[in-house]
């Protein structure tokens, strides 16, 4: 892997911190999830390090949890309904965007014949698994609400990130991370561009977010451009809709050093489980992006670390993991059996949620690799 870094100036000019110090905004989009888990190395290893303000953008229901610590050390909030059918959603955002532009609202729903779970949580007739769709909205919501609020103009640098990653390093500081770029972690795209993570300069942050206003007011012209490949994941539109924005030369990588976690007790319907791990206590969604980041934590531990970038050259599947030893491993297994086999509340879940019939089947097949 190959990164572009200027570390300590900005585009090649005069260092950054004898100039001016940029402030930052960190936005949370979705959801508040697993905050139990992860808020604690997201306030330490994110919102301090890049001394930061803290935005959410979120869709939410009355059950919502507003003592959870995201919530409660936000700066800013914005939220929307947490539709059952985000058609609605997608409408909504159509009808403000026709009437700000003063034009007459195309089909959108045109669109829909681009299969994939980038259209995930929207009803059709040949609905798609996955949840893309409340991301595509609630990057809207999170930009409709900056251009509100007039914040686009107050920060320098845009953090969009969601809040079920455990943080195993500091996230790089803005010294390494040229302003000019836009700037991904480098893995789980899929054949297109990973929607997890994203650091924009003010210049780039509009396109970067923008992604619904092709689908709402241009759709058939979209339509015409996606349809060679008539199934797409939701990475995969990102990249398309970079490549519509002029944006992906401007894409440079920085380490995983972050995964995604689930708690034992969490249920949410929308979220593939993962695996469960005993040696963090709790379920882990992504095997690979899991083991990048603790091999990352091996050799960034601290800013100094990013700085003097000695993990340019360091290959993460090649770290060698400690192995546990056989009390260990044996203890490790039993936990193991009981969360993802045993647990009763596990199987009585795969059950009762609607699509049962797929997600045991999709639990049963797991249990048989279980290993």
């Amino acid at each position: 892997m190959i990164y572009r870094l200027v570390s300590g100036t900005i585009g090649g000019t005069t260092p950054l911190a004898e100039t001016h110090v940029e402030k930052v905004l960190v936005c949370v989009l979705c959801k508040t999830r697993a905050h139990q888990l992860t808020f604690p190395s997201f306030k330490r290893q994110v919102l301090d390090e890049l001394n930061g303000d803290l935005a959410l953008a979120l869709t939410i229901d009355e059950s919502y949890n507003y003592g959870n610590p995201f919530w409660q050390h936000a700066k800013y909030r914005w939220t929307a309904p947490d539709f059952s059918d985000y058609s609605g959603a997608f409408d909504l955002a159509q009808r403000w965007l026709c009437q700000q532009q003063k034009i007459a609202a195309p089909d959108w729903r045109s669109m829909l014949r681009i299969k994939g779970n980038w259209q995930g949580g929207i009803r059709s007739p040949d609905p798609q698994g996955g949840s893309g769709s409340i991301q595509i909205f609630c990057r809207w919501l999170l930009l409709h609400s900056l251009r509100q609020d007039n914040l686009l103009n107050r920060y320098d640098r845009f953090v969009i990130t969601r809040s079920d990653f455990v943080w195993l390093c500091p996230h790089p500081p803005l010294s390494v991370l040229d302003r000019g770029a836009i700037w991904l972690p480098n893995g789980e795209d899929y054949g297109g561009l990973t929607d997890r993570h994203l650091v924009a300069s003010q210049a780039n942050v509009v396109d970067c977010l923008n992604v619904i206003e092709d689908i709402l007011l241009y759709p058939m012209q979209l339509y015409e451009e996606m349809k060679q490949q008539p199934t797409r994941n939701l990475e995969q539109f990102l990249a398309h809709h970079f490549g519509r924005k002029g944006l992906l030369n401007k894409v440079e990588r920085f380490p995983y050093v972050m995964y995604l976690a689930r708690s034992v007790s969490a249920d949410y319907p929308t979220w593939s489980p993962g695996r469960y791990e005993p040696a963090v206590g709790h379920y882990v969604k992504y095997q690979k992006e899991f083991h990048t980041a603790r091999a990352y934590a091996t050799v960034i531990r601290s800013r100094t670390d990013w700085e003097n970038r000695a993990w340019i050259q360091f290959q993460p599947e090649l770290a060698a993991s400690s192995s546990a030893s056989l009390p260990l491993r044996l203890r490790y297994a039993c936990e193991r059996a009981y969360y993802e086999i045993w647990r009763p509340q596990k199987i009585l879940s795969a059950l009762i949620r609607s699509g049962h019939v797929g997600r045991f089947a999709r639990f049963c097949k797991r249990m048989l690799h279980l290993h």
